[in-house]
Formats: structure tokens, sequence, C-alpha cells
């Protein structure tokens, strides 16, 4: 093996790593969202105590920082300029749809502990996250091909 494939081996091998390291993050990330979802449904149908919610989100927050602060290293790192911005897009799309998932409870919240009708709103909200949601799946998806690319330039050097 030559000394340039033995370098493009190495630097795929360690590029293939960081994209395990974000897949794992991203992860983490889908579990912090289901136990966020989980403890707002038990808040709305009073399974869940006031204080607890706010508690478990409370540590979700963290845990989403957490796993913003991985991912935006991993996003430095990353030798593949077009990976990185395909990241980067991720995370937008990710921060995006904490804000409008955030919103919702909120809004939701108000109206079952007021008389404000916020239906209009959390509607075109859902409607918004789901277009957001969308897009994340479509960044997800490319993210998946680059993957599949650096690891079949590992198999061939």
């Amino acid at each position: 093996m030559t000394e340039t494939n033995n370098q493009e081996l190495t630097k795929n091998e360690l590029l293939s790593k960081q994209l395990q390291k974000l897949l794992k993050a991203q992860g983490t990330r889908m579990e912090l969202y289901t136990e966020f979802d989980i403890a707002f449904k038990d808040y709305l149908s009073g399974k869940c105590p006031a204080d607890q919610y706010h508690s478990i989100c409370k540590i979700v927050t963290e845990g989403f920082q957490d796993v913003s602060q991985e991912i935006q290293t991993i996003e430095k790192e990353i030798s593949d300029r077009v990976i990185a911005g395909i990241i980067r897009a991720l995370q937008q799309g990710e921060k995006e749809r904490l804000e409008k998932t955030v919103k919702i409870q909120i809004l939701t919240i108000q109206a079952k502990e007021s008389d404000k009708d916020f239906d209009s709103t959390i509607k075109e909200l859902k409607d918004s996250l789901q277009i957001v949601n969308e897009k994340n799946q479509d960044i997800w998806d490319e993210l998946r091909e680059e993957m599949h690319g650096v690891a079949s330039l590992i198999l061939y050097l």
C-alpha cells in the first residue's frame, strides 16, 4: 500500500469514528426527546406532579446542552467540510425543533391552566414542527449516505 493510500485510510477511519460518535450523540438526543415527551404527557394527565416535571425538564435541558456541545466538537474536528456543513444544518434543525417543541408545551400548559384558547397557535406550531422534523430527517438521510460513502472508502483502500 502506498503512503498516500495509508494517509487516506487513516483520514477516512478517523472520519468514520467521528461519524459514529455523531450517530451515538444523536441517539442520545432522541432518547432525551422521548423522555421529554413522556414527562410532558404524564404531567398533562396528572401522573407527574409539577415539581417532578420541572426537574425532568431541567435534566433533559442539560442533556440537550451536553449533546449539542458534543456534536459541535465533532463538527469542529471533522476534516470533511461538506459533512461538517451537514452537521451544522442538523444542529440548526435540532435547535429549531427544540424551540418549537418547548413553545407547544408551554402553550398547551397555559391553555390547560387558563381559559385562553391557543388551539390555532398550537396547531400552527405543530405543523411547523412537522416540517422541521421532515427537514431533519432529510439531513439524516444525507449524513447516512456520507457515512456509507466513508465506510466504502475504508473497505476499498
